[in-house]
């Protein structure tokens, strides 16, 4: 992959393309930590399962880290944490699909804003409502649909019907999903949802597609927390 200037990454494709290889690292690096301990399961549910001591290491979060260790900071970090390689692969087509539709409606910074703020509510509520041990991508890809389901409640123009077939077949198998596999957290989904279509409200940009300063400076100061929290967990927890 070429390397991504910090004025590049602020592009449309460029920020979706970090987010997915973020994920992607972070799935990688969770292997590589402890390869003899990778469930080889025939099971696509759990082939490629990192241990997980090491999901806990690396930012797992959920109401064991969060209460019991004290470790906030989980909130962000698990976000870029998943459980197997199904699970990967999925919330990566997920992002695939929905960011580049999202991040056309909300210019990056508010893109960023909505998916960093939507994951982080999302692991919160999850915590509270007592789920042990949780991580993925899905809270914050939750919140990405929910913002696009403001903006096509408020505005009901232009490419309705496209965003709808581009996005809904995520919004039912989430649910297929979220309703007949076990351990799977719907707390994310349903807040990150909601979370996202709140932000969508506080975000709407139909009055000005340009980037205002205070939206760059938020999506700067909330990336440099998410790769410093990152950071943290493979080096320091």
């Amino acid at each position: 992959m070429t390397f991504i200037s910090y004025r590049n990454l602020w592009e449309p494709t460029e920020l979706v393309r970090f987010l997915i290889t973020a994920n992607v690292v972070m799935f990688v690096t969770a292997l590589l930590l402890a390869p003899e301990a990778v469930n080889t399961s025939l099971n696509p549910s759990f082939f490629l399962a990192p241990p997980t001591a090491v999901l806990f290491k690396l930012g797992a979060s959920g109401t064991l880290p969060v209460f019991s260790e004290d470790r906030w900071w989980t909130l962000i970090t698990a976000n870029y944490l998943h459980g197997s390689l199904l699970h990967l692969i999925f919330n990566v087509f997920a992002l695939r699909s929905v960011g580049k539709i999202a991040i056309e409606i909300y210019a990056p910074s508010r893109f960023f804003l909505i998916y960093f703020l939507g994951g982080a509510i999302a692991m919160a509520a999850s915590s509270i409502a007592g789920i042990s041990l949780t991580l993925g991508a899905s809270g914050a890809i939750c919140a990405l649909i929910g913002c696009m389901s403001y903006d096509d409640w408020r505005y009901n123009k232009g490419n309705l019907k496209m965003r709808i077939a581009s996005v809904g077949v995520w919004v039912v198998f989430i649910a297929v999903i979220g309703l007949t596999l076990p351990n799977v957290n719907n707390w994310a989904h349903a807040v990150g949802f909601a979370s996202g279509f709140f932000l969508g409200f506080c975000f709407w940009p139909r009055v000005t597609q340009d980037e205002k300063t205070l939206f760059r400076i938020g999506a700067v100061v909330c990336m440099i927390a998410t790769i410093g929290t990152l950071i943290y967990g493979l080096l320091f927890s």
